[in-house]
């Protein structure tokens, strides 16, 4: 429950409890008396304190031993004046129900509300209260009042929704704009699920290497503001209200919100949706026609908002997944899952009913009907149910008193948008606001006024006492001042008619803030705040000169390594030790202190991270060099100053201000020769730089520290921009060329955009054709700046450079005159042309023609060349502006038909084809004429009307049916040269670039007229032109081929329409497809159906399916079997996704993709490519198809097939398969064979050879080839080996279960013994197991089986006795009978073959029931338990070629008991273990005796032994479950029932039994139980996964010590051999467990012992100054200094070089050179030792700290016996005892 949940409850249970009390004691005075009752209420009033503050006092305490109570002393006072007026209402009721009165309510904002009052105005009030009462029951009589609630910190709580506006985007979160001056933070893990998938995704592909000291750097790919906007309206829900530490006497509220769906709609449901209500959505997926979104409700209803229903300047395109939109409902359907949105909230639909008042949540625009018209607002009912009110500042009340209860009475019914809940309310109670900009999103408001600026006269207008002032300010704009910013000094009241803030008057205020949300500038009056040079960090911009004043020395172990300085109230720069001086300090704690005033100049600003680097260096602060803080600002030939952060040999980086860098090559350092830059500069060195180049957009920026004054004037004498050089290409990029001129060798840039003219495409293969050395001709010089010259190749540029016509200075600019340029930008209401010297021209819409200025974009094209009339020139200010005009004419009284037909010059016509033309004056638009044929194209028949002037007829215009065209590849054919044609001119045709123009365009005699010879629009059927808008979706037109390209299609419809048809659409049949050059060459005629179009994009898609076969291919239409076409749609990294039809798609893996593996390369198919596939198998439920692209599938089946496809069925134990890797997991490989075939190929089977890091010789999708080694047909499961020598023949398959027959003879291997019989595995098997039970091991009884003298990895000859299918168990006998005599002559030859020692009994064998369930071991063919064996046992291979895992266990294990990670599974010698056991070697003399000892099988006297029977311990389930009984708390027996079990390979039993141990071992012995834990995450680590460990350690965490418990699996990790795993458990440690100095040593020493990284162990040591407490700095820097000294990898030098940063910071401690001089003795280096003593006697010591120093040093020369040595110690000791006494004397 949180603190403001408390504190309501509380308040809440007083005065309910004296309302009770109340009422029963007002009814006893409506029954008394008249006269006594003032008296006697007063009496009451009296009582009911005194009851009131006992109750409060016999409340319960929130912390028993000690601590504040829940409520402070305010807010019981509060309180108590609450429950007091409750008793006055009570009484005050009771009397007006006796008069028939109707009780009055007293506004909960006075109840409440009190922080902003103080204690005496609040005594001061109650004081009159009797002729307040009189009065409000007066008024009572006519009005009812009624609580007004405001938004405030005190009414929110966990779940309050709000209206909020996006005031700012940082890089992990929002800032919203909240009502009543609000502000609420959004980080970016509470937007939405989808958002915080994409997060996820993020950080999985981020590298993590190694832990970054500085998380804030390490900055994610998705940016908040490619999500969201500034303004944005979104619905928010408060998580919790939080204190923020603050060094001011009152801490700020933090408001944490949340805008996830499922957070902010709550309450909503699919039937409380109607039209007009709100909800909020998260994107989802976007489609081509709109965005799928999640609401937030259930995941059977989502939401769809429309690409028409994006609010404006939203462009589908710019919509990401996991963005958040504040929608209204514009469609419901009852029977639909999908709800129809809208992102627009400018429609501002009413939600003028609904099913349920849950339905109303913040961001609604409802109808409200008055109920109340007060001073502090408004309420009203929406429904006549539902509550709401309108405080003083959203009713609009602050401003106008007058005109607002003029505006507003009561019964009138008004709009307002519902903008806060209040949970906290007794009844469902919302607010909302009648402001215009909320009421009418269009109406947005804007920030008018500058944050930070000050405004010198704002006028006082209203007064909110107790809380503020309201100010108007310029613009029309109103700001609102906090009283507590209204003055340096503390204000107590606030007045309307008197003191220096009533209305009307006027003062100087700064603006702080803009709430959008109330539409309100946040305001302080205070001196110090209107003084302050800045006010917020986004004010600093770099480059400015700051003073400051130090507030801390930063000190790390190496000194001094920063600054903080204050430059004002809440902004702190920081100076790095770089910039401390230009000089290098030796001793830069002596220069700076705290408290001290410095200069300082801003370097950077970054606002995300709120971060603002400073430097102190003089050279940069006194310098009056430009400030260069963007690279727009820089121009090749300016100088600066810099610093340098990089030097190498090849160079060094430059920094200059803000994220400005550049590149200072080695050759352009110095006029002289430098070989290395790094012998010469240095990092932090200051330089004075110019310019070389410079490219703003890739930020890229080339400098020289060269003199180069004299180099620009010589070399650009002979360059002006506008003249045509040559030069010699010498660099060559992917987007720009260098060039050295000539004659003078003046570089220049040559950019893609000036290659060439023409579409970028042409540029780029204009570019690709150009190669270093080669010499360009003509090519003109654009721009020159410094030395840097700017070139173009644009052939139109060169020829207006020829003619004249390109501007080159302003001084050839005269009206009327044309001029020729390119354009460089497209705004909606005008068009930029660029001339040479960056001389750049402006042309207005209304100067573009009138039929060109709708088109997109003017028509035009950013680089497009244009030619212009200059219609006006201003000469005012430094450069002259000029504007152009691309109308021929501008006699505005011209009519319609002038303008479509401009005047043209007088030309006589010649030779006409008509007769009927007399004049070129005829040729106007809609004019039909004769024309003669001259040529015909594919695409065009070129025609002349006349001699001299020329036309041409487009394919598109000659055909009015597709049925007219008798070879449709070769539409044009039927025409011939010197045909006459009757044409209709249309316009005319841009030769430059192939466009459509009216003959408005004409601006010469010479032009190619665009003709038609339709008969339908020579007749005038038809428009003329047909133009895009004209199309619609579904009809039908004849298209023609104009271009192939490689997955389409494109078209002319028109000379002025152009469309695209995809490969997949252009035919049903798809066999047409794979040769759409040949099939559908240039000219082709098509009939094609529209099937989009979007004018905005100039876009249109066609489709020539014939309309017979335009039904949609389902599921349904195909059979297993069927060939198919299809277009890729997407390719995964296994297979391929081939799209059938809208609603159909199908899969392709990559084992049907060809018959040899080999080709089945996913690179060789490209999206969208076309692809006739065989249908494999069809999945109805999922509606999912499977595909082939084999072509023996496709084609015949006669082709040879080199991996044929294989089933379950036809697979062989043996069969040598080829197959793709399908997974790489810590246990092997998976191998997809065939569909839904794979098998698994176990670590051991991978090669022959031994791979240390085998994961990186695997990959997925890798071709392998391996020959299957186990076959289970029933589970499906197969085992394969990659090994050579298993595909090579030379390899048996292992036995399986399903092998053994009864009665069968093999050879097995002893894997453990036991008393009551032995545990053998059979030879080159599957880890086939069973147990020879004492009784079947000899033909006499056997009591034991341990002292027969078997040993594990025994060969023996078992014969199989049983086979229990069910159970898979197999028990096997070793008696010599089942051999026969062959057999048991064989056995008496050998020794190890038979039972050694074995004792005779005459008595007969005993009942051996019980020990039934312990015969017999299941075969283990699940894939994963094989493999939890797999990481054990991967290095040891026996004689037979098996690898045993659970044997090679045993074999490294003592003789008893495992050993897993160097931990005690027995807690026992493993000598007392292993003294059952048969040594492992055994020398001939024994080996001889007990053969013999074999051979007699004399019986022997059986000795009672029962009193040794518990000498080796606990020997079965038995034995430890009775011992157990008498002790549940032992551990370590417990532990040794654990490792019973893992010895028997039963992992899950031992498990079981540390779970039981847990719950058995008593809650205070921790030791006990740490030790059952440590056991569990052993027993993980070994056989376990990653998870199994995580969730032990958590469950471990739970109960014990969490760090504790981590470094036990850390120590785990590391012993077991599983560093990396350590590593990442230690860097999470070293998160959460910050506070632990040992943490930080154990984590350092693993970095420089176990993994050899000691720059990282030194990189740990600042993350541990940051994280500990101050006064553990000292012994954790000592300690990582020794680990210099003490490890491998240490280097002795860093020790000492901490050290000696330790001794500067505490001279005192002398522990210190003791400590060097240990570990520089143990180094043995005596210059060093001898060093440590000088530097310690150096100091100013007593005589009894001086003593044990020379004392160590004289035994040290002693030790090392150098005399000369010896002598020079004494004599300087008795120096020492000179000096110290003439000092002290």
């Amino acid at each position: 429950m949180s603190v403001l949940k408390r504190k309501q409850e509380a308040g809440k249970g007083g005065v309910d409890q004296a309302k009770k009390r109340q009422k029963t004691t007002s009814d006893a005075k409506v029954k008394s008396s008249s006269s006594d009752h003032t008296k006697k209420s007063t009496d009451h009033q009296a009582t009911e304190n005194i009851t009131q503050k006992s109750l409060l006092s016999r409340e319960q305490p929130a912390f028993p031993r000690g601590g504040a109570g829940p409520l402070t002393l305010l807010e019981q006072k509060q309180i108590r004046a609450k429950a007091n007026r409750d008793v006055d209402r009570e009484i005050e009721r009771s009397e007006l129900f006796a008069n028939n009165a109707k009780a009055p309510s007293v506004s909960e904002e006075s109840e409440l509300d009190l922080s902003g009052i103080d204690e005496k105005q609040t005594f001061a009030q109650k004081k009159p209260r009797k002729r307040q009462e009189k009065k409000s029951t007066k008024t009572s009589k006519t009005t009812d009042s009624v609580a007004i609630d405001s938004v405030s910190h005190k009414r929110l709580t966990d779940g309050s929704l709000l209206l909020g506006r996006v005031s700012h985007i940082a890089s992990r979160e929002l800032t919203i704009s909240l009502p009543n001056n609000l502000i609420g933070y959004v980080p970016f893990t509470a937007i939405s699920q989808q958002f915080s998938s994409k997060l996820e995704k993020a950080l999985k592909q981020e590298p993590n290497e190694e832990d970054d000291t500085n998380a804030e750097d390490d900055d994610l790919d998705i940016d908040l503001r490619n999500h969201f906007s500034i303004n944005q309206l979104l619905r928010v829900a408060v998580q919790d209200v939080e204190d923020e530490t603050s060094s001011k006497k009152e801490p700020k509220k933090r408001i944490n919100l949340s805008i996830h769906p499922s957070h902010v709609n709550k309450g909503l449901s699919r039937k409380t949706l109607v039209v007009g209500s709100t909800v909020q959505a998260a994107v989802v997926s976007v489609e081509d026609h709109g965005i799928v979104v999640d609401i937030g409700l259930d995941q059977a209803h989502t939401g769809f908002i429309a690409d028409t229903a994006l609010h404006t300047g939203l462009q589908l395109s710019s919509v990401e997944v996991g963005t958040v939109y504040l929608c209204n409902v514009s469609a419901t359907s009852s029977k639909g899952k999908t709800i129809q949105l809208s992102a627009d909230l400018s429609s501002n639909v009413l939600a003028k009913t609904a099913p349920s008042i849950e339905a109303y949540l913040p961001g609604t625009l409802v109808e409200v009907l008055l109920t109340h018209v007060t001073p502090e607002g408004l309420a009203g009912k929406v429904l006549g149910h539902l509550d709401v009110t309108a405080d003083r500042l959203h009713s609009g009340a602050y401003l106008d008193q007058d005109s607002f209860d003029e505006k507003y009475q009561v019964g009138q019914k008004i709009n307002g948008r519902l903008i806060a809940t209040f949970p906290l309310a007794d009844n469902k109670r919302l607010a909302f606001s009648v402001l215009d900009h909320l009421v009418n999103i269009e109406q947005t408001l804007e920030d008018r006024l500058e944050i930070s600026s000050v405004v010198d006269r704002a006028q006082v207008v209203s007064i909110a006492h107790g809380l503020g002032v309201y100010l108007s300010l310029p613009s029309s704009a109103t700001g609102f001042a906090h009283i507590s910013r209204l003055s340096d000094s503390t204000i107590d009241t606030l007045s309307q008619i008197s003191g220096p803030f009533k209305i009307g008057t006027e003062h100087q205020a700064r603006i702080i803030d803009f709430n959008a949300i109330d539409g309100l500038y946040v305001l302080s009056l205070e001196r110090s705040v209107i003084e302050q040079p800045f006010l917020r960090l986004v004010d600093v911009q770099p480059g400015v000169i700051v003073k400051g004043t130090i507030e801390k020395v930063l000190v790390a172990a190496a000194g001094v390594h920063g600054l903080l300085v204050k430059i004002s109230p809440g902004i702190t720069g920081f100076v790095s030790s770089l910039h401390f001086s230009d000089a290098a300090l030796k001793h830069p704690e002596k220069k700076f202190r705290e408290g001290m005033s410095v200069k300082a100049r801003v370097l950077s600003v970054d606002t995300d991270r709120r971060r603002l680097d400073l430097t102190l260096k003089k050279s940069l602060v006194n310098s009056d060099q430009p400030v260069w803080s963007s690279y727009n600002d820089i121009q090749p030939g300016q100088s600066a100053v810099g610093t340098l952060v990089k030097v190498d040999s090849k160079g060094a980086i430059v920094q200059f201000y803000g994220q400005v860098k550049g590149r200072l090559p080695v050759s352009e350092m110095s006029e002289a020769y430098i070989k290395d830059a790094q012998e010469h500069f240095k990092v932090g060195q200051v330089l004075t730089l110019h310019v070389l180049k410079i490219d703003a957009e890739s930020k890229r920026l080339t400098l020289s520290a060269r003199d180069t004054t004299t180099a620009i004037k010589n070399e650009t004498k002979s360059l002006k921009p506008g003249t045509l050089m040559s030069g010699t290409v010498f660099e060559k990029s992917s987007d720009d060329l260098t060039l050295r001129l000539e004659p003078d060798g003046v570089i220049a840039r040559l950019v893609l955009d000036h290659v060439a003219d023409g579409s970028e495409k042409k540029r780029k293969s204009a570019l690709e054709k150009i190669r270093v050395g080669q010499k360009l001709d003509e090519v003109l010089v654009l721009e020159l700046k410094g030395r840097q010259a700017t070139l173009s190749n644009k052939a139109t540029l060169r020829k207006a450079a020829e003619d004249g016509t390109l501007l080159t200075s302003y001084e050839q600019l005269t009206e009327g005159k044309i001029v020729t340029g390119f354009v460089s930008n497209i705004t909606d209401n005008r068009v930029f042309v660029r001339f040479a010297q960056g001389i750049t021209g402006v042309i207005n819409k209304d100067q573009i023609p009138e039929d060109q200025s709708e088109l997109v974009d003017f028509g035009m094209k950013i680089l497009q060349a244009v030619s212009g009339r200059i219609s006006q020139i201003d000469y005012k200010g430094a450069t002259p502006r000029f504007w152009l005009s691309m109308k021929t004419s501008n006699n505005k009284s011209q009519s319609s038909t002038d303008a479509q037909n401009p005047p043209i010059p007088e030309r006589e016509i010649v030779e006409p084809v008509d007769e009927n033309l007399t004049s070129y004056h005829d040729l106007v638009s809609n004019a039909v004429v004769k024309a003669r044929i001259t040529s015909v194209k594919d695409t065009q028949i070129n025609v002349e009307l006349a001699k001299g002037i020329q036309g041409r007829v487009d394919v598109s215009e000659i055909f009015d049916r597709i049925e007219d065209i008798h070879d449709r590849k070769r539409p044009l054919k039927q025409f011939s040269v010197k045909q006459v044609l009757d044409v209709k001119i249309l316009g005319q045709h841009d030769s430059r670039t192939y466009k459509f123009l009216p003959l408005s365009h004409r601006s010469s005699k010479n032009v190619v007229f665009e003709l038609s010879a339709r008969p339908s629009v020579i007749a005038g059927q038809q428009p003329a032109v047909l133009k895009l808008e004209d199309l619609k979706v579904g009809e039908t037109y004849p298209v023609f081929v104009n271009n192939v390209a490689d997955r389409s299609l494109m078209v002319n419809v028109s000379p002025a329409v152009r469309g695209r048809i995809r490969a997949s659409e252009v035919s049903n049949d798809l066999s047409l497809v794979a040769n759409l050059a040949g099939n559908f060459p240039v000219g082709s005629a098509l009939k094609a159906k529209v099937v989009s179009v979007d004018i905005e994009k100039n876009r249109l898609d066609l489709s020539a399916k014939n309309s017979s076969f335009s039904k949609s291919l389902t599921i349904e239409d195909i059979a297993v079997g069927e060939i198919v076409g299809g277009r890729i749609s997407k390719i995964t990294d296994q297979s391929l996704v081939v799209q059938l039809s809208d609603s159909l798609i199908g899969n392709v893996d990559m084992i049907d993709m060809a018959d040899d593996f080999e080709l089945a390369d996913l690179t060789r198919f490209q999206k969208n490519e076309i692809v006739r596939a065989y249908v494999l198998q069809i999945d109805q439920p999922n509606k999912r198809v499977y595909l082939s692209l084999r072509p023996s599938k496709i084609l015949s089946s006669a082709l040879t097939v080199a991996d044929p496809e294989v089933s379950l069925q036809q697979l062989e134990v043996g069969n040598i398969r080829r197959g793709f890797v399908a997974n790489v997991s810590d246990k092997g490989l998976f191998v997809t064979l065939a569909q839904g075939l794979r098998a698994f190929v176990r670590v051991t089977n991978l090669s022959d050879e031994y791979l240390k890091e085998w994961k990186d010789h695997f990959q997925k999708n890798q071709l392998v080839q391996g020959k299957v080694i186990a076959l289970d047909k029933d589970s499906g499961h197969i085992q394969m080996s990659l090994r050579k020598s298993h595909i090579d023949g030379t390899y048996r398959p292992p036995v399986t279960f399903n092998d053994l027959q009864v009665g069968e003879i093999v050879e097995a291997k002893v894997a453990k013994i036991e008393t009551f019989g032995i545990f053998v595995v059979v030879s080159n098997s599957a880890n086939v197991r069973g147990l020879c039970h004492r009784s079947e091991i000899a033909e006499k009884r056997i009591e034991d089986a341990t002292k027969l003298g078997f040993s594990e990895g025994d060969l023996v000859k078992v014969k199989v006795l049983k086979i229990d299918p069910n159970e898979r168990r197999v028990n096997f006998g070793m008696k010599a009978s089942y051999f026969g005599e062959a057999s048991e002559a064989e056995a008496e030859d050998s020794g190890d073959e038979d039972d050694p020692g074995m004792v005779v009994q005459d008595d007969d064998d005993d009942d051996d029931s019980a020990l039934d369930t312990d015969q017999g071991v299941a075969i283990d063919m699940e894939v994963d338990d094989i493999d939890n064996e797999d990481s054990i046992d991967v290095e040891s291979d026996d004689a037979s070629g098996e690898l045993d895992n659970t044997d090679n266990t045993h074999a490294a294990a003592p003789a008893k008991g495992l050993s897993v990670t160097g931990f005690d599974w027995y807690g026992m010698p493993s000598t007392a273990a292993a003294s059952s056991k048969r040594p492992a070697d055994v020398s001939d003399n024994e080996e001889k005796n007990i053969q013999s000892r074999k051979k007699k099988r004399k019986p022997e006297i059986m000795i009672d032994r029962t009193g040794d029977l518990d000498k080796d311990g606990p020997q079965s389930v038995d034995d430890f479950e009775r011992l157990l009984l008498s002790e549940p708390g032992n551990a370590q027996l417990w532990v040794q029932f654990m490792a019973f079990h893992m010895d028997l390979g039963d992992i899950d039993a031992a498990r079981e039994v540390g779970e039981k141990a847990l719950k058995s071992i008593g809650i205070t012995q921790e030791t006990e139980k740490q030790a059952i834990w440590i056991a569990l995450l052993n027993l993980e680590t070994a056989f376990g996964d990653d998870d199994t460990v995580e969730a032990t350690l958590q469950r471990a965490c739970e109960t014990m010590d969490a760090e504790d418990m981590h470094t036990k699996l850390a120590s785990i990790y590391i012993q077991s051999g599983k560093h990396d795993k350590a590593d990442e458990l230690f860097q999470t440690m070293t998160k959460r467990f910050t506070q632990d100095p040992k943490l930080w040593e154990n984590y350092a020493s693993f970095l420089f012992d176990t993994l050899e990284e000691p720059a990282r162990a030194r990189a740990l040591l600042s993350r541990a100054l940051q994280a500990l407490p101050p006064f553990t700095h000292f012994d954790i820097t000592k300690k990582f200094a020794q680990l210099e000294f003490k490890t491998k990898t240490g280097v002795p030098e860093e020790g000492r070089t901490r050290f000696q940063g330790l001794i500067n910071l505490y001279p005192k401690r002398l522990d210190l050179f003791n400590i060097m001089i240990d570990l520089e003795m143990k180094l043995g280096d005596a210059d060093q030792v001898r060093g440590v003593f000088e530097q310690a006697l150096s100091k100013k010591l007593k005589p009894a700290k001086a003593k044990p120093f020379f004392q160590r040093w004289l035994a040290f020369e002693k030790k090392q016996g150098d005399t000369k040595k010896i002598e020079e110690v004494e004599a300087r000791a008795a120096r020492w005892v000179q000096e110290y006494q003439k000092s002290s004397a």
